[in-house]
């Protein structure tokens, strides 16, 4: 024989090949088959799982019913919870089996209950129930299958197989379960907390009084309140003082139809008939006191915020103000609505209050017993309140509302104060532009952890405060890390959600609630005492918390502070020619840098629409060694005899707001961007404290320079994880920061002795990056503050 004939063709070759595969694609397919029918589910599972899908689907309705709070009362909230969860199982029995019949696959009654029980749990948990809904229906499926097959009569019968994977799969649902319930009740994980050493020389301490501790006066709580009382709010139905009714309804013109006429029913009255409610905390004692109002934001309308700043109205009084707590529960979202312009409402119906107070600061013999000071009023706001108390002092120099020329304003009032507590900002645009105030203080401060509102919308506002008239004015700004949105009430508290959504929340990096607000009280109590009581003795406290350190609670702080003194020469939204300053004559130049342009300051999400100066440099080659031919810098000429003109002088102090932004500085001359993955992998990382040189340049060429650090750390971006899913972070979250901008006052009495160093010749001002090897910043404001 040939030896040749016993190989084969290469054809023949590949059929046998072939052949082979098949055969054990047959073998695997007949063992699967037999294997199958000793185990497959009977009927009696499809029922156990529809019924436990439906467990799932009623627990979902309870706990949505428990935490609905229409304010008609428990059974109402669980009746219609329960009803719509009936609705949708019921339109998915009839749903999927049309979808079945077309596919003539599943099983249709028990396919139909399990996806609207699916359905129902996403509802309960939305928008987090798109994960939840499926995985809480899926282990109550198998655990309702696989009971249903151990208590079926013919199970002693099943196969020995059938009867292991019924048992496996009860233990495996009971502990997905049991973790389930685990996840949702634990507080988080401290996973990625921060931890940054500052290493910058200490300022001197305050030599002030804590603002945060009781003051001399003695206290009495008031209430006023409409005429006629309501029953929703029976503390205000005897109040000291009865007060008017006053009509939004021009306001709410629009808003027609169940929705106005459920909330009519609900609270007793309509848009035409706003109560004028408010909690007092008055000192007594004798003199005049400043007033100051504080309202809440949008919150459960059942669950009354207005009591949560008790804490406040007690110290406030303590100090010698007077602190009204105002009631606009009314305005908030419930009842399958939220009210159209509820948020110009809201800084209107403060301005309505203070009419109130002007009538009883001209009374002699005032109901309240207390000498008011109307010349000194502050107003401060929560959340949508931080928004409605900036609203208030742009309508209180305004003629009409912007939106409808028939609502007349005539106020005028002497607020002196504006106070944001991590407000919003943007939810009300009057005539559809950014709300511009003057001349007032204003102070802000922003949990970093705050998951409700989760950007510094308050910094926007800041940015929106200008000074035409000179004067002591003052803006300032606050940002706490591991601080939250609902801790600054204690009414709202712990979670920025109410429940079921706070179960996802990690909640175990926030700091002690009693923590927070103390850090409220010192710097709320310090704002008013300094421009309200004249104690200008607290403003350090507004550049830099670290001269009071040891009154605040251990964890990240970040200042910013401007005045009505300070001169602008760049915000870098006067044009788009890099090399202009804002100041007209100026000139800016770079060298080295591997970034540098101009853009909008982003926010977490979305951004402020306003410009500032992104700069990068990284001094290493491509072999990750230090390159010292690369000598990055960002230099700013001032115009021809500007520092002469502003009379800069020794008191004077270079300002700059600056951000550190959580991205790498690419190569000088890169030749190509990194990959996605790999950007994203090194945003991951920790990042150091970038710190640099300010070199000040004269007219003379002389030089003089001091390190950044030397005035205050400039932090690493600070990154927070809001919940306990990375998942949910990216997809409701997107990023682990932003930028958070901090005023390094750099006085220029700290170059004195340098070189012959003199204000009045002052030149060029330049950041030359060589004291750290590679980072991002952004610029958003330079300029000086004169006195």
């Amino acid at each position: 024989m040939d030896p040749e004939s016993t190989v084969g063709t290469p054809a023949e070759s590949r059929r046998k090949y072939r052949a082979r595969i098949v055969n054990l694609f047959c073998i695997v397919g007949s063992w699967f088959s037999r294997f199958w029918a000793d185990i497959r589910p009977g009927q009696e599972a499809r029922r156990g799982a529809a019924w436990g899908s439906i467990s799932a689907a009623v627990l979902g309705a309870i706990i949505a019913g428990r935490y609905l709070r229409t304010g008609f009362g428990l059974w109402v909230d669980f009746a219609l919870c329960f009803a719509a969860g009936a609705f949708i199982i019921l339109l998915s029995i009839l749903l999927v089996p049309l979808a079945l019949t077309i596919l003539r696959k599943l099983p249709r009654l028990a396919s139909g209950l399990i996806f609207g029980s699916v359905i129902v749990i996403l509802l309960a948990f939305f928008p987090v129930g798109i994960l939840a809904g499926p995985v809480a229906c899926l282990s109550a499926g198998l655990l309702g299958a696989a009971i249903a097959t151990l208590l079926h009569r013919n199970f002693g019968r099943a196969t020995a197989k059938k009867k292991v994977i019924a048992i496996t799969l009860i233990v495996l649902s009971l502990a997905a379960i049991a973790g389930e319930i685990a996840f949702l009740a634990s507080d988080g994980s401290l996973e990625g907390l921060m931890k940054v050493q500052l290493k910058s020389p200490q300022p001197e301490a305050l030599r002030a009084a804590n603002p945060g501790e009781p003051g001399r006066y003695k206290i009495r709580m008031v209430y006023y309140g409409a005429k006629g009382g309501n029953p929703r709010r029976p503390e205000y139905n005897h109040p000291t003082i009865a007060t008017p009714a006053v009509d939004a309804s021009k306001f709410f013109k629009e808003f027609k139809g169940w929705k106005r006429n459920l909330r009519k029913k609900y609270w007793g009255y309509d848009f035409d008939k706003l109560p004028l409610n408010a909690t007092v905390w008055i000192p007594e004692g004798p003199g005049t006191f400043p007033l100051v109002l504080i309202v809440h934001g949008n919150h459960e309308m059942a669950e009354f915020s207005d009591p949560g700043y008790r804490y406040l109205g007690e110290l406030l009084a303590s100090r010698g103000f007077i602190l009204a707590s105002v009631d606009e529960n009314f305005l908030n979202g419930g009842l399958l609505s939220d009210p159209p312009n509820q948020q110009a409402v809201r800084g209107w119906m403060l301005l309505e209050h203070l009419k109130l107070w002007r009538d009883w600061s001209r009374n002699p013999h005032n109901p309240l017993g207390v000498a008011i000071d109307f010349d000194r009023i502050a107003v401060m706001g929560h959340s949508r309140g931080g928004e409605a108390a900036a609203t208030a002092a742009l309508f209180n120099n305004m003629e009409h509302y912007p939106e409808d020329a028939s609502i007349r304003f005539d106020y005028h009032f002497p607020i002196r104060s504006v106070v944001a507590i991590a407000p919003a900002d943007g939810q009300y645009r009057p005539a559809g532009q950014w709300r511009w105030i003057e001349n007032v203080n204003y102070f802000t401060l922003q949990g970093a952890n705050d998951s409700d509102v989760c950007f510094f919308m308050g910094s926007r506002q800041w940015d929106h405060v200008r000074y035409a008239l000179n004067g002591d004015w003052f803006k300032s700004e606050l940002y706490i890390y591991r601080a939250n949105h609902g801790q600054f009430n204690t009414v709202w508290g712990r979670s920025d959600f109410g429940y079921p959504l706070g179960w996802f929340l990690n909640l175990k990096p926030l700091m002690d609630p009693e923590d927070q607000r103390r850090i409220a009280r010192i710097y709320l109590s310090a704002f008013l005492e300094a421009t309200l009581h004249g104690r200008r003795e607290y403003l350090p406290l507004f550049r830099d918390y670290r001269c009071i350190r040891s009154w605040l609670p251990e964890t990240l702080y970040m200042n910013r502070y401007e005045d009505a003194g300070y001169k602008l020469v760049a915000d870098f939204n006067e044009d788009p020619d890099l090399s202009s300053t804002t100041l007209p004559g100026g000139r800016i130049d770079a060298k080295d840098l591997s970034m540098w342009k101009e853009g909008r300051i982003p926010f977490r999400s979305g951004d402020r629409e306003y410009n500032g100066a992104f700069l990068g440099w990284n001094r290493e080659d491509e072999r990750g060694k230090e390159d010292s031919k690369i000598r990055p810098a960002y230099t700013i000429t001032l115009p021809e005899n500007i520092s002469s003109a502003w009379k800069l002088t020794s008191a004077s102090v270079l300002s700059l707001s600056l951000a550190a932004l959580d991205e790498d500085a690419p190569l000088l001359n890169a030749k190509e961007d990194k990959p996605d993955e790999k950007a994203k992998k090194e945003s991951q990382k920790e990042r150091e404290a970038p710190d640099f040189t300010i070199e000040l340049g004269m007219a003379d060429g002389a030089v003089v320079e001091r390190p950044l650090s030397q005035f205050g750390p400039l932090l690493p971006p600070v990154k927070v994880r809001f919940t306990k899913l990375q998942l949910i972070d990216d997809l409701v979250y997107q990023k682990a920061s932003e930028p958070v901008f901090q005023t390094i006052s750099i006085p220029l009495s700290s170059y004195a002795g340098q070189n012959g160093f003199d204000p009045g010749k002052l030149k060029t001002i330049r950041l030359r990056f060589d004291r750290t090897r590679a980072s991002v910043i952004l610029l958003s404001k330079i300029g000086f503050e004169v006195h």
